[in-house]
């Protein structure tokens, strides 16, 4: 009990507690997705700070830990709740979080050249698909609003 009290111990020291509703930043070491991480010598390897909050507050875990504040520097327990990666996902869309279009990394069209095939939903796919590199159904989802469906502006 006496190691883990350590880790304990060493989690309160890294974070800034502020009231029950703010957010409470880890201080500590990050890893590259931004999650505060805190070195376990009980059991030998980095924990998330948030996890570990979690696991203090809420018991043991079950499932992946969710943030309701969408920070994940955050600590704050009555931020965090247990969920499954449907539950996490289903959480992202709700908030938009999600990338969607150019941003999300493999598109090979911009918001402004996906407006542009809308405008243009007389012409032919041919025409379209060379001018933009694109297969015809892609050509055929944009304008029917099957993809691209942030986008707001619609030809048809």
């Amino acid at each position: 009990m006496g190691k883990k009290m350590d880790v304990v111990k060493k989690f309160w020291a890294k974070v800034e507690r502020r009231s029950d509703n703010e957010c409470w930043p880890w201080k500590g070491s990050f890893d590259k997705d931004g999650y505060g991480q805190i070195w376990d010598g009980n059991i030998g390897k980095m924990l998330r700070s948030h996890r570990l909050s979690a696991q203090i507050h809420h018991g043991e875990i079950t499932g992946i830990v969710c943030h309701s504040c969408d920070n994940p520097s955050c600590c704050n327990p009555a931020h965090l709740f247990y969920g499954t990666s449907a539950d996490n996902v289903a959480d992202k869309i709700a908030k938009e979080r999600q990338a969607r279009g150019e941003k999300q990394g493999h598109s090979k069209l911009t918001e402004e050249q996906v407006a542009e095939i809308r405008k243009r939903a007389d012409e032919s796919y041919k025409t379209l698909t060379d001018e933009f590199n694109i297969c015809p159904s892609t050509v055929y989802r944009i304008w029917n609003g099957d993809a691209w469906k942030h986008s707001h502006s619609r030809a048809r």
